[in-house]
């Protein structure tokens, strides 16, 4: 056993060794002090930190799970575990110690629970279990309105199952809650989109472009409402620009062809259809872009 002071001394002198980025002096400090104070709970989970950092997962888990064992509190360790497997994109195994924790909301306080449900959420979503990653979503904004992004990411949910009128709501609020978050004002412009409301979803496009003018996701869309308003040369401007950013990005290409098809431009076009569809063979507006030009052509002759 050591004294309390001594104790403090050497968590301070191995927090200064993390600051520092010395991680394995760090490491050795830890390890003497969970060997002299092995019921100190925060010891054990700032060497699962550092273990973490060295990219030292399955020490990192042991670390943890000894913490458990000793911890007369250990909720929010069984979620720190939890969490390192999500780090790892190990969801299965994530939702595994979400689970223990999800089944007695009671023990936790309003600030774990909000979080819980958030990062059960995010595993679900990213196994693809939609319905799942909704209901802990709003829980988790149930619990806590304002919690970090949580409407974005609700947002992004209802966008991808095609819940267009709630998710522009949802990213209202998270931009009420952010004024300059630049996704927020990204995905309510693809929401406009999606409900064919161009000029709204331009005006957000051009936000979005004012807060990150190196995306060119952003570009391509604000030219793409362009495009839709029949603004064709300032259409022209944002397409361009969205594939200097990146020339890989098929459906500015896809665009940038329909663009030319309507100006009658049949040899630009069809040129910027077959690149699309050499970058994606099976584009299905590159491949209906080919269709409408023959049509186009057709009808010409």
């Amino acid at each position: 056993m050591i004294d309390e002071q001594t104790l403090s001394q050497w968590l301070d002198q191995a927090r200064s060794l993390v600051d520092e980025r010395k991680l394995l002096h760090a490491l050795q400090r830890y390890y003497r002090i969970t060997a002299a104070a092995p019921l100190l709970d925060i010891a054990w989970v700032e060497l699962a930190y550092v273990q973490f950092e060295l990219k030292q997962y399955a020490a990192a888990e042991k670390t943890l799970l000894k913490a458990v064992s000793a911890s007369n509190e250990p909720q929010e360790i069984l979620f720190l575990v939890g969490n390192l497997y999500l780090k790892l994109s190990d969801y299965a195994k994530a939702l595994t110690y979400y689970k223990k924790l999800l089944g007695h909301p009671q023990t936790l306080n309003k600030d774990l629970r909000a979080h819980l449900n958030f990062n059960a959420a995010l595993a679900y979503y990213y196994r693809d279990n939609i319905r799942l990653a909704e209901i802990h979503f709003r829980a988790a904004r149930r619990i806590d309105p304002r919690f970090p992004k949580i409407n974005e990411s609700l947002g992004e949910l209802l966008l991808r199952r095609g819940a267009y009128a709630e998710a522009t709501d949802c990213l209202k609020e998270a931009i009420a809650n952010e004024q300059y978050s630049w996704i927020a004002h990204y995905m309510l412009g693809t929401a406009y989109a999606k409900m064919y409301d161009w000029r709204k979803a331009h005006e957000e496009f051009v936000i979005a472009i004012e807060m990150d003018p190196n995306e060119p996701r952003a570009w391509h869309m604000c030219g793409e409402a362009l495009l839709s308003l029949h603004r064709l040369d300032e259409a022209e401007r944002y397409l361009r620009k969205a594939l200097e950013l990146n020339p890989q990005l098929t459906d500015a290409v896809v665009d940038f062809g329909f663009l030319f098809l309507r100006r009658g431009d049949y040899q630009r076009a069809r040129e910027l259809f077959e690149q699309a569809l050499q970058l994606e063979p099976h584009h299905s507006r590159a491949l209906q872009g080919t269709r409408e030009l023959k049509q186009s052509q057709h009808s010409q002759t």
